[in-house]
């Protein structure tokens, strides 16, 4: 992911196949922790925190 979120969302992490990574900026604007996250081939998913970084956050979009 290129901007942050809060918490990853579920969502994304049911798109992943076993074996697949997501890589997201995870945290409050202005100080977030890189988290890497592994889908496991029994459906289960692993965080691993990488340390801190600082993105953008993630705008939500909506009808317009």
């Amino acid at each position: 992911m290129a901007a942050a979120v809060p918490r990853i969302p579920p969502a994304l992490v049911e798109q992943l196949a076993a074996g697949g990574r997501l890589l997201a900026p995870v945290g409050p604007p202005g100080h977030q922790e890189l988290v890497r996250l592994r889908r496991r081939v029994d459906g289960s998913a692993a965080q691993e925190r990488l340390g801190g970084c600082v993105f953008v956050p993630l705008v939500e979009g909506g009808r317009r």
